[in-house]
């Protein structure tokens, strides 16, 4: 408390010299105009011009508390506070010159001095403020970027002359303690080459880094790092300026947009941040339907199974921004669940939460779940997605991500729950594993309750690979680059889609929406356009420049060969789906068939059998009548095969 009164006082004290400040200009400025207008000399016997004075600064104080010139900050003056104070200094003389003609005819008030008053008082009132910004932006010196400003300051280069490029330099130049010494400006419009912001000047275009380096060089100045300041750039874009800069051996930074609200600090604009796998991806982002996800979750109870796993978690940060009137995390892993408890009590400390460990193969915990608690809205995203650690222990990708999958979607049905979404994979398409083959058995069932349920909506959402998943290649390569390689790749030829966990939850949180909107879309798949896939290979190289080295140079790439069940290209639709036309919102609509209910029912009912007997062999023939694409690939188990580089695809 004590402290806040300091502070207040603090503030009102410096509002009161502010105000007095002023009044000087003013007093002063009145005074100057007549000093010029008569001469000095003859000003002092000119008759009343103390009370002259007073009463102009007496007008001018009212018009500066009308005008609101106290309430502008000095230390980030722009345009809109000078267009203020000119107002503000306009009306006083105006108001001066009127007052003095009606009550003395302006005598002696020359015509010149309410011309000069206002060009001394805008020239006093603006200046001072313009020299303290100056000061406290440090922007007398002939060079800003002259050399190094402290001996642990970081000389970088900005890409980009915007309007983001000249807030940044402003930024930095308000902190004295700031490490960043900005050089230049790199930028690829022609008409821009010899423009300068802020005083730092455009030195060439990316193309040219190399000779700014060594420009740069010469003159006792390493340069460390690139940062992106240009407005919006695309993927490629910034793919481009990443494989340029990293081949130099510079750091790649960039400014957040401001629409990356969860990006926004207090120093936002002083804190760029490094680029990252997931802004290289050569597609465009997802968009959600934020009012139709918002209409689904706003004061429903929502429960998530697999909660603690990647995408799980982000589906339930995302959830709780919406509103719901309850949510329930479940998971079968104690850790990864606390973990997710802890973060959400502490970021909605308001949010009705409820944890519970459920392991969806236990389908009496998963029923008792769900008559307790009455969910309307069901997002199941547990499962094992490992492929090989599955095609080693199939009857435990069966128990899961089939049988698992089963138990909720009753308990769904039975407790009469609104929405039920499945997160499923592209590798349901044409599976050569088990993992592929269980994902798509799931998505049968739920395609089967869809069609036959009155109530539930029953909807599958398939998309690739998540960028920094839990047991995903990326997390793997960042631990074999921070070793120094190297970094082992199946096959040079391997595809697969990617995107990233934030865009794969807003692509399950859409889906939900658009389910609802929709309802005739009764056993269809939602698939994510994706674009073109990515390669394995390329991801790595990637990566290594993000990390600040070169490909095949400074980190080895090895080629290991593929694993079992492993496939060079996974595929979004299998022949057989009918593919609709893609909708506006980005996705495609796929219409795999639809099994019999009856003959699926007695499929499972076998299946549960051969896994409670551990029957292996009767497991996976069960498995197969429910998904009849499913081929084992025996020619992904064989030893990796000598590949010419040259024979890469394009």
């Amino acid at each position: 408390m004590k402290f806040s009164t300091i502070s207040e006082t603090l503030v009102r004290l410096k509002g009161v010299m502010t105000t007095l400040l002023d009044l000087g200009v003013a007093g002063t400025a009145f005074l100057f105009a007549y000093a010029t207008a008569y001469g000095f000399d003859r000003m002092l016997h000119i008759p009343g011009i103390v009370d002259k004075t007073g009463a102009f600064t007496a007008i001018s104080g009212i018009c500066f508390v009308l005008f609101s010139v106290n309430r502008t900050s000095w230390r980030y003056v722009s345009i809109p506070d000078l267009i203020t104070i000119t107002k503000a200094a306009t009306a006083a003389v105006v108001i001066y010159t009127l007052g003095s003609f009606l009550l003395t005819r302006s005598e002696n008030v020359p015509r010149s001095v309410p011309v000069l008053t206002t060009i001394f008082l805008l020239f006093g009132l603006a200046g001072t403020r313009i020299a303290v910004r100056l000061i406290l932006e440090r922007s007398f010196s002939f060079s800003p970027s002259s050399g190094p400003r402290s001996p642990g300051s970081r000389n970088v280069l900005l890409c980009g002359l915007s309007a983001k490029a000249e807030s940044f330099i402003r930024s930095v130049r308000r902190d004295p303690k700031n490490p960043i010494n900005i050089i230049g400006i790199l930028d690829e419009a022609e008409k821009n080459r010899l423009r300068m912001i802020q005083g730092v000047k455009t030195v060439g275009k990316l193309t040219e880094l190399e000779r700014v380096i060594s420009d740069c060089a010469r003159n006792g100045i390493v340069i460390s790092e690139l940062i992106v300041t240009e407005n919006s750039p695309s993927r490629q874009r910034l793919a481009e300026i990443v494989e340029t800069a990293t081949s130099l051996k510079l750091k790649v930074l960039r400014i957040p947009d401001i629409t990356d609200t969860a990006l926004i600090t207090p120093k936002f604009l002083d804190e760029p941040k490094p680029i990252e796998l997931g802004d290289l991806l050569e597609r465009p982002e997802v968009k959600a339907d934020y009012e139709g996800v918002a209409r689904l979750i706003d004061g429903k109870v929502i429960l998530a199974t697999g909660a603690g796993g990647s995408i799980g978690s982000e589906l339930c940060r995302q959830i709780a921004t919406f509103n719901p009137r309850q949510l329930i995390i479940t998971d079968s892993s104690e850790f990864h669940i606390y973990m997710l408890d802890k973060e959400l009590r502490e970021q909605h400390p308001q949010l009705p939460m409820v944890t519970r460990i459920v392991d969806v193969r236990d389908a009496n915990r998963v029923a008792r779940i769900f008559s307790e608690f009455k969910p309307e809205v069901v997002f199941h995203a547990a499962a094992l997605k490992h492929v090989p650690l599955v095609e080693e222990n199939p009857i435990e990708g069966i128990k899961t991500n089939v049988l698992g999958t089963r138990n909720v979607a009753n308990a769904a049905l039975a407790n009469e729950a609104v929405t039920f979404i499945m997160i499923s994979t592209d590798k349901a398409v044409n599976p050569t594993n088990i993992m592929g083959a269980t994902k798509r058995a799931a998505e049968a069932y739920c395609q089967s309750l869809d069609v036959n349920s009155t109530k539930t909506r029953f909807k599958t959402v398939r998309f690739g690979n998540v960028l920094g998943s839990n047991g995903s290649v990326v997390p793997r390569f960042q631990e074999q680059i921070a070793a120094g390689g190297p970094v082992t790749v199946t096959h040079p030829h391997i595809v697969r889609f990617f995107m990233t966990i934030p865009e794969a939850v807003r692509l399950v949180l859409h889906a939900s929406a658009h389910a609802l909107r929709r309802q005739t879309e009764r056993g269809k798949i939602m698939v994510l356009d994706m674009g073109k896939p990515v390669r394995i290979v390329d991801l790595a190289e990637r990566m290594i420049q993000l990390a600040g080295y070169k490909p095949r140079i400074d980190v080895e790439i090895v080629f290991t060969g593929l694993r079992p069940g492993e496939k060079l290209f996974e595929e979004l639709f299998d022949p057989s789906e009918i593919k609709d036309s893609k909708t506006e919102e980005g996705f495609v609509i796929a219409a795999p068939r639809i099994i019999d209910k009856a003959l699926l029912h007695r499929t499972l009912t076998g299946l549960d059998s051969a896994v409670e007997r551990e029957d292996l062999t009767r497991a996976v023939e069960l498995l197969a009548h429910i998904v009849p694409e499913y081929r084992k690939d025996n020619t992904a188990v064989a030893p990796f095969a000598e590949v010419d580089e040259t024979e890469r695809p394009s």
